[in-house]
């Protein structure tokens, strides 16, 4: 009957671990479904570009922006190829774009939980998979059609390749490393490159074959890296420039110049213009409300990622994982080489301050979702550095009460996060903050007691605390599912569920969404399009996207993304109208905030052709009118800086 016990063990031990595992993933996947349509196309720039991507295997392939292939999108193509894909089988929709995300999320927490058991145990890997599921930047990147999810994944399979490279000295995995990598570029560029040096360093420093095999192997691998970045952008730049779009984000109409500097170097070398345009900007800033700085506006600076706005999308358990991961390190005395679980550890901190250090310096364009990249290996060094502590706690002596500890310290921790987004004692986030102290005190107090006398209570006491520790986390998770947030910036924050609005005060596409979302724009203009090959010319993409998704009709976005992109001289333009490319044009207006009036040159260049070239349109024939306000005249409205030109007058308008 023994012997039956001890072979049934290890087999009820992997059921046991499976059941917990499966309930985390369908706790994952509910938390990222649910109301998931809430949040419209997400960033519909990309959205149109999936759209445009379904019209052709042209388009498909040259990542198109919009159905004729003017422009591309600003980024690789691998994570649209997917959500094309998705759409192709669903049927183009919200819910199509969403799901590959939230499927690459779901996945990454299932390979995360493998990654860290394997050397770590079944409550390691549980726990590390608990808090990726919870991490409240991850919900939210989750929950959108933005690229991190794909990228996150691919890299966690990078890094099963690397470790099972590492230990078997195999020049093959460590290729597959590398070469997935090299995919991880296909998704954002450079951004995956930030660990590359990570697992170059563990291969150099744990395979178990000579220096001169391991150096050898890594100069394979690193060809291969480059062989698979490159592949596309290559193919791309080969292509004659007039059989494909142009190359958006760029000055020379290249994908390379996108990858080296407009995805590159240019997030570290903040030109003198946009200095002098954060300057001029900053007296007419309008401030966050309850004293928040905005989350996208955190200046950069080695104590950036403290910030609670920041910390709040990721670092809820930062004490618990580092106290726990320098337990674990130091665990034994160190032998050189490295064993493999030290090794891996130090992969999830090298990972961790890599990216780290690469946010907090990052002086160009920053976005809070783009934390996201430190959560798993936060929460893999968590559910690691949990278990070592829970052991030591065990083992006596000295330093027994590093658990308790390191409860105390993550608990002030979570206490200075929160603390600014207190409200009344009503509020649900002055209770939330008092379950934290109370599980916290119960759960150190049941620790200290369970040591000396009651055993059996140890168990629930960590239970405890470890709830106490991720109830405010939870609620930030489940501000980006009970409240819609910014699609196209996706993060999270207590302070929405109180209905206090934290997003940046900045022009994006749903600012003008009014205007060329417009069903009546859209009629008027399929009206009298008159046979053009674009059914209108935008400034930039962002005001093209949403007619694009709706309509999938050309749109030309003659600036690229944000207007800045040098794709049209004037004499251009006027030669597309000529051909009979284009009859209408929509402008923005000069914004008498601004002491240029127009954001960029560009932007007045435009304006400058449309009026010199065409006749403005009454807006009563294309624009929806609000109804009457009878407490006083209509507020001013971002569709209201609109204007539509008519290039060729001569031909007359239909009704629409």
């Amino acid at each position: 009957m023994t012997e039956t016990v001890a072979a049934d063990t290890p087999a009820a031990g992997r059921r046991s671990a499976l059941i917990a595992l499966g309930a985390i993933v369908l706790g994952a996947l509910a938390i990222r479904l649910w109301n998931i349509d809430q949040n419209g196309y997400g960033t519909e720039y990309y959205s149109a570009g999936v759209r445009s991507m379904l019209a052709s295997w042209h388009n498909f392939f040259f990542n198109s922006f919009d159905p004729a292939g003017f422009v591309s999108l600003d980024k690789p193509p691998l994570a649209f190829w997917i959500q094309a894909a998705s759409a192709k089988l669903f049927g183009f929709g919200s819910l199509s774009l969403f799901l590959p995300q939230v499927l690459e999320g779901v996945l990454a927490i299932v390979v995360l939980y493998h990654l860290v058991q394997r050397h770590f145990g079944v409550a390691a890997g549980l726990v590390a998979a608990l808090v990726l599921a919870v991490s409240p930047v991850s919900v939210a990147v989750d929950r959108s059609n933005n690229t991190e999810s794909l990228l996150i994944l691919v890299l966690l399979l990078a890094v099963w390749a690397l470790v099972c490279a590492t230990e078997r000295g195999s020049l093959r995995l460590l290729v597959l490393a590398m070469g997935l990598v090299g995919v991880a570029f296909n998704v954002k560029m450079a951004a995956a490159f930030v660990i590359a040096p990570t697992l170059a360093l563990i291969y150099l420093v744990g395979a178990p074959v000579l220096l001169k095999s391991r150096l050898a192997h890594l100069v394979v691998a690193g060809i291969a890296l480059g062989a698979v970045s490159i592949s596309w952008v290559t193919a791309y730049d080969l292509a004659a420039p007039d059989n494909r779009p142009f190359a958006g984000g760029t000055r020379g109409n290249s994908m390379i110049e996108l990858a080296v500097w407009g995805n590159g170097l240019n997030r570290f070398l903040p030109s003198e213009a946009r200095v002098r345009r954060n300057a001029a900007a900053a007296p007419n800033a309008p401030q966050p409300q309850q004293g928040h700085r905005f989350r996208d506006n955190v200046p950069a600076g080695l104590l950036r990622l403290a910030a609670p706005e920041l910390a709040g999308q990721f670092g809820w358990l930062l004490p618990l994982a580092v106290i726990g991961f320098i337990v674990a390190l130091l665990r034994a005395p160190p032998r050189w080489p490295l064993d493999p679980p030290r090794l891996t550890l130090v992969l999830w901190a090298g990972w961790a301050l890599s990216y780290g250090a690469v946010f907090s310096f990052d002086s160009g364009p920053f976005h809070a979702y783009y934390l996201s990249m430190l959560a798993p290996p936060l929460a893999a060094l968590t559910g690691i550095g949990l278990v070592a502590l829970w052991s030591r706690y065990w083992s006596g002596g000295g330093l027994a009460l590093l658990l308790v500890l390191a409860l105390a310290l993550t608990a002030a921790w979570q206490a200075y996060l929160e603390y600014g987004y207190l409200g009344t004692t009503a509020d649900f986030r002055t209770w939330l903050f008092a379950a934290l102290v109370a599980g916290t005190v119960v759960s150190i107090a049941g620790l200290i007691v369970a040591r000396r006398r009651v055993p059996r209570l140890a168990p629930v006491a960590l239970a405890a605390g470890l709830a106490a520790l991720l109830v405010t986390p939870v609620a930030w998770a489940l501000s980006t599912v009970l409240v819609r947030g910014s699609g196209a910036l996706p993060s999270a924050s207590i302070a929405t569920l109180a209905g206090v609005d934290e997003r940046p005060r900045r022009r994006i596409a749903a600012d003008f969404g009014i205007a060329t979302g417009d069903q009546k724009l859209l009629a008027f203009l399929t009206a009298n399009r008159a046979n053009a090959r674009f059914l209108l010319a935008t400034p930039n993409a962002r005001l093209a996207a949403p007619i694009i998704i709706r309509t999938g009709e050309p749109v030309m976005a003659m600036g690229g993304f944000s207007g800045a992109d040098r794709i049209l001289t004037r004499e251009a333009l006027t030669q597309i109208v000529a051909d009979g490319g284009v009859r209408f044009v929509m402008i923005v207006t000069p914004d008498p905030s601004r002491p240029t009036g127009f954001r960029d040159a560009r932007g007045a260049m435009f304006a400058e052709w449309a009026q010199a070239a065409g006749r403005v349109i009454d807006p009563a024939l294309w624009r929806s009118q609000p109804a009457s306000d009878e407490a006083g005249p209509r507020p001013r409205r971002r569709d209201d800086q609109m204007q539509l030109y008519d290039l060729k007058p001569e031909i007359g308008l239909n009704p629409a």
